[in-house]
């Protein structure tokens, strides 16, 4: 199967699936480019942590996981999974960084590739797709009603992934329906390169993206920041291969 992927990816194909035996995982390819990573001061429901705005340039391609990982891809790899049965295609939560990085391994180790969480950078750039408004969608919260699951509208739980528009570079569920964990946890911005950025790594620490099902709609903005550890857990993942 990893030869089949790195041909596609040295062809720079569209996007790439990976079989694990009872599910597949569809990831999509970002090309490199530069974006404004956080929020500017008067953004509604901002955090000091997302600032000041820096411009910053990825200057390699990557895959993206089109959706978060689902229930059903997520116990295909992890065999001692230990979750509350809630729908094949729901998004996985309730995980710690830990067990998000140990699928990531798990994953590579059947697809005979590199496969991580996306940095913060990574993940903020695929998540804008070329915009700068509160959500990808727009500015209101009933730009984000439209896009993405939150505690207003998602009935108090994780949901099926891709029941919400695609952003325009085609992922979903980005804003809501579960937090995602980041491989990263950047330090203040105005101290970091404006090329390939990327923060302090830890085994048990790593930065939730894009609010969950549980969240107002401040926090699952493009920029918002939260975190997360094995004492505190609740976020689901989303993979990521270099291109």
């Amino acid at each position: 199967m990893s030869e089949v992927i790195k041909q596609a990816i040295e062809e720079k194909a569209k996007a790439i699936r990976i079989g694990t035996g009872d599910a597949t995982i569809e990831l999509l390819r970002v090309e490199p480019g530069t974006f404004n990573l956080g929020s500017p001061e008067h953004e509604a429901g901002r955090l000091d942590s997302e600032g000041p705005v820096r411009k910053v340039t990825l200057t390699q391609a990557f895959y993206l996981g089109k959706y978060p990982i689902t229930q059903q891809q997520y116990v295909s790899v992890s065999a001692k999974a230990t979750i509350k049965p809630a729908g094949p295609n729901v998004a996985i939560d309730q995980l710690t960084y830990s067990e998000a990085v140990a699928f990531c391994a798990a994953l590579s180790t059947i697809a005979g590739l590199v496969i991580t969480l996306p940095t913060e950078a990574q993940w903020e750039y695929a998540c804008r797709a070329g915009t700068n408004t509160r959500f990808w969608s727009g500015d209101q919260e009933e730009d984000l009603a439209k896009v993405g699951w939150y505690r207003e509208n998602a009935g108090h739980k994780a949901r099926e992934v891709g029941q919400k528009p695609a952003n325009p570079w085609g992922f979903h569920d980005l804003h809501g329906n579960v937090c995602e964990f980041c491989r990263d946890i950047l330090p203040p911005y105005n101290t970091i390169s404006d090329i390939d950025p990327i923060g302090r790594t830890s085994d048990r620490q790593g930065m939730m993206r894009g609010g969950g099902w549980m969240h107002p709609a401040d926090y699952c903005r493009s920029a918002i920041r939260l975190m997360s550890n094995d004492r505190f857990g609740g976020a689901g993942l989303r993979i990521l291969i270099a291109g």
